[in-house]
Parts: structure tokens; C-alpha cells; sequence
């Protein structure tokens, strides 16, 4: 993955993208990820969520819109900025990796999550262990 520009954190990547995924099925251009929502998509705390949403918006990358039924609630789309991140950090990453690993064939795949599924296992045990 290209370096990260000044600023810019990789949680940040991770939140553009909940919110892109969020407001997928109706476009970009339509709010309807909220914060809740993103919360729920990466599994954060609301308040985590809440300060990363304030710092992209200061950013330039997300856009806050005001909910014209619920003071409250605010919505939430992309700036174009936020667009490109994603799109360098998230779709042109996807596409390279899928390059590197488009020859691992399915039995090496399968071993590989096996692997890891079992490592992730003893790790877990060993924490509860303690």
C-alpha cells in the first residue's frame, strides 16, 4: 500500500469505507450512513466513531448533513477527497493484492485459512488462560 499522506491515519481508511459501503445501495451522492451505522459496520464504540467522523470532516474527506426531520441526526457522504482515499487505499489496494495472489491455488488458500484460523485459537486460549 502507497504511504498515507501527512495526517492522514489508517483508521481514517477504515471509516471511509464504512461509509462508502453504507451509502452504496442508494449512491454516493445520498447520505444515508449515519454514525450509528458505521459504528455497527466496524464494530467501534459510537464515541470512537464520533471523533474519527469529527477529525475526517476537519479533513475535508466526509461531509456532514444535518437531518431535516431529527435535529439530532446527521448523515454522512464523502467528499471527493474522500473518494479518492478510497480509492487508492481500498480499491487499487484490493486490485494489486489480487494481482499477487490471483496464482495461489484453492488448496493453498484452504491451508492458509486453517492455518491462521488455528493460530487465532491458541492465541485466544492463551488469553483466557491467563
Amino acid at each position: 500500500m502507497p504511504a498515507l499522506p501527512k495526517g492522514m491515519k489508517p483508521r481514517y481508511v477504515h471509516v471511509i469505507d464504512a461509509v462508502w459501503h453504507i451509502n452504496e445501495p442508494n449512491g454516493q451522492d445520498t447520505g444515508t450512513a449515519r454514525v450509528g451505522d458505521v459504528s455497527a459496520f466496524l464494530g467501534v464504540t459510537t464515541p470512537s466513531i464520533t471523533k474519527l467522523l469529527g477529525e475526517l470532516a476537519e479533513l475535508g474527506l466526509v461531509v456532514k448533513h444535518a437531518d431535516s426531520t431529527d435535529r439530532r441526526a446527521v448523515t454522512l457522504t464523502l467528499a471527493e477527497r474522500g473518494l479518492d482515499i478510497r480509492r487508492i487505499y481500498v480499491e487499487e489496494y484490493h486490485a494489486r493484492l489480487s494481482q499477487l495472489l490471483g496464482g495461489l491455488t484453492s488448496d493453498q488458500c484452504e491451508t492458509t485459512v486453517r492455518t491462521l484460523t488455528e493460530a487465532l485459537r491458541l492465541m485466544q486460549q492463551d488469553a483466557n488462560n491467563r
